[in-house]
Parts: structure tokens; C-alpha cells; sequence
């Protein structure tokens, strides 16, 4: 089953090139699954588990501009045991594609926050299809923490960037990224691929490291815990 919605790229959705950021795409992405689970009967507040993004890997093909109406698209892939598989498309106002992206997830119970095995009757709610795909996989690999370190920068993580779940949302992991990139790197456009892999949630009044690096093909940034002992999430910048 693919679930359909529409969004319109307002001021607070845009880069400096006005095109529709890599934050914004993210934001779209999490609401469409969101009322793509409420369709379902498997809203927020409707259950006693919730999905928790484990790992983006999202493809810009084309930026929307400011003032566009697009549509995004997105379908369950597969439900295996605690885990699942989530795909999205976004397309332009002229209906071409913009945006792919493929997502991983894990089912958890709220109360115990322990992992909770998926119902059988997802897979039918939800409509899972396994073999449609613009992305290509049907789930992430593991995305693995490079080596090196040019650059690094504690932050404090104030309470606005935490969510329902009390823990940092997911598209406030670039704009923290972001901090630590040297400043001839953020002047650039956006990277136009990204993965982001979530280990660990970050609470408010938390202290976090960021560490920067690069390899021939990409920029890193890797999120730690104050004392480095503890790795929050990966994000990979293509160049």
C-alpha cells in the first residue's frame, strides 16, 4: 500500500539556495510515515510500541524550490521480526522524481522501551511490498564509523530538540552535524546524498561530541557521547 501526501515548500523549509533542505526532506518523510501509520489504524497514541528510525540513506536528484507543492510517496518494504523496511519518493511540482530514499526501523514498547515483536498483522495493514523500489535495496546495511578526526566540537543538546519520545527527533541530526563542518564546507550547497545511521538516543541536557573527517568520497560526521565511549549516530556526507 503507498501512501500519498502533499506539502507545500513554505520559507522555513528552504536552504540559502532556496531549494527544499535536506532537514526539510527528512521532516516531510517522518510526517508522511506518521500519517501513513494512523491511516492503519497505528497512530502515536492508538498503540503501545512505536517505530524508532535506526537508518536513512536519502538521494536528492532534484531540489524543489520555494513555493512548490510535492508530493511524497512512501510504502512499507518488509516487517521481520522487531525490525522493518520503509521507502519514500518525493516528486516535484511538475510530477518528476526528486527524492528517493530508503529507511530502517525498530519496533519498540514504549513502557518497558524494550524491542517488541512486530504483529503478523502489520504485513496486511500496512500492505508491505517487498519488490516495488525506486531506491534499489530492500534494507540498509550497517553504515560504519570512519577512521580519523580533523575536526571535533562538544554541544550541549538543548530540550527544543527533543520530540514525543523525549529523545532528540531524528531531522535535528544534520543541523547538529552541521556545527562541526568547517565553515568553506558549510558554505557549500548540500550534500546531495546522505546516510545517517541512529545508535543511541540524545536526551536533553546532554553533552555531545562531534567529530569531522573525510575520506576521497565522503564527509563524516560522528556523534559521541561526552566521554567518547559511546557512539550516538553516523552521518555520511557524499561529496
Amino acid at each position: 500500500m503507498v501512501f500519498t501526501e502533499s506539502f507545500y515548500v513554505g520559507y522555513s523549509d528552504i536552504n540559502r539556495e532556496l531549494g527544499l533542505s535536506n532537514t526539510s526532506i527528512l521532516k516531510y518523510f517522518e510526517n508522511a510515515a506518521s500519517m501513513h501509520g494512523s491511516a492503519v489504524g497505528n497512530g502515536l497514541g492508538t498503540s503501545p510500541a512505536r517505530w524508532f528510525l535506526t537508518a536513512y540513506h536519502v538521494k536528492v536528484h532534484k531540489r524543489p524550490r520555494h513555493e512548490e507543492r510535492v508530493r511524497v510517496e512512501t510504502w512499507s518494504r518488509e516487517t521481520r521480526g522487531v525490525t522493518a523496511s520503509r521507502e519514500f519518493a518525493l516528486y516535484d511540482e511538475t510530477g518528476e522524481l526528486a527524492v528517493t530514499a530508503l529507511s530502517n526501523w525498530g519496533h519498540i514498547n514504549i513502557e518497558t522501551g524494550k524491542p517488541e515483536r512486530i504483529p503478523a498483522h502489520f504485513n496486511d495493514s500496512y500492505g508491505s511490498e517487498p519488490d516495488r523500489t525506486l531506491f534499489g535495496a530492500l534494507r540498509l546495511g550497517k553504515l560504519r564509523e570512519p577512521e580519523g578526526e580533523l575536526a571535533r566540537l562538544e554541544v550541549p543538546i538543548p530540550r527544543f530538540f527533543m520530540d514525543a519520545n523525549r529523545h532528540m527527533n531524528n531531522v535535528n541530526y544534520l543541523d547538529l552535524a552541521s556545527l562541526v563542518l568547517p565553515e568553506e564546507i558549510w558554505d557549500q550547497p548540500e550534500a546531495c546524498e546522505f546516510e545517517i545511521a541512529y545508535k543511541q538516543a540524545i536526551v536533553a541536557g546532554e553533552t555531545v561530541v562531534c567529530l569531522y573527517t573525510e575520506t576521497e568520497d565522503s564527509r563524516y560526521v560522528t556523534i559521541k557521547s561526552q566521554d567518547l565511549s559511546d557512539t550516538k549516530a553516523v552521518i555520511r556526507l557524499y561529496k
